[in-house]
């Protein structure tokens, strides 16, 4: 009996310069629905607009993100996360950078840049979300899923630093996660830079600031 002959295993198809492409295209278009969305709202917005913008098809935006609340919400991880890269931001070099501080102050000084830095981002698409989640199912699971991974934030960052050296003896987990939620929510940084005119890197200053006096003194 014959041997069976056993088919050339299939190459598996790489094109890098189309992958690249790919993802410019998609971080164009990201970029474009940030701008659009906080200058000119949820309701204000249309998928049309993002694509003139954009320079593509309404069809390619459709077929990347179908809907107008994908959109939104890729736009906010855009923000948050600073590039299209789907890695959480709590995955990322700058939160390692807070987790690896050597005691609490060096901690809270890194974690005021870390957030400042999200924020800044972030802090005016929150605020397309929020007013448009009771208009749109969709944009309200994208508004609850913004609150609890804020929720988580302000956690990881209180058990971060309660396992700091001077860290006070009498903090807990619950007092230290109160702070860290008022400092990273998107309001206070809207009120420091727009109701208070401070710039951003004033803002970390107040933040850092705020952590002392909150955290250690």
């Amino acid at each position: 009996m014959p041997d069976t002959v056993k088919p050339a295993p299939k190459r598996r198809y790489h094109a890098p310069r189309r992958a690249a492409a790919a993802a410019q295209t998609r971080q164009t278009i990201v970029d474009a629905a940030k701008t659009r969305f906080e200058g000119f709202g949820w309701a204000g917005t249309t998928i049309r607009s993002i694509a003139a913008d954009a320079e593509v098809s309404p069809k390619t935006i459709e077929a990347l993100f179908t809907t107008k609340a994908g959109l939104l919400a890729a736009a906010v991880d855009y923000a948050i996360r600073g590039d299209i890269d789907e890695t959480p931001v709590i995955r990322r070099e700058s939160a390692r950078a807070v987790e690896a501080a050597p005691d609490a102050p060096t901690m809270l000084a890194r974690h005021a840049e870390y957030a400042t830095t999200i924020t800044s981002r972030s802090a005016r698409i929150a605020r397309v979300v929020e007013s448009a989640a009771a208009s749109d199912d969709q944009v309200a699971a994208l508004w609850a899923r913004m609150t609890h991974n804020r929720r988580f934030g302000a956690r990881w960052a209180a058990e971060t630093l309660l396992a700091k050296p001077g860290a006070p003896a009498g903090l807990t987990v619950e007092k230290a996660e109160q702070v860290f939620l008022i400092a990273i929510d998107w309001g206070t940084y809207r009120v420091l830079t727009e109701e208070l005119g401070l710039t951003p890197d004033a803002a970390r200053d107040w933040l850092h600031h705020y952590y002392r006096r909150m955290l250690l003194d």
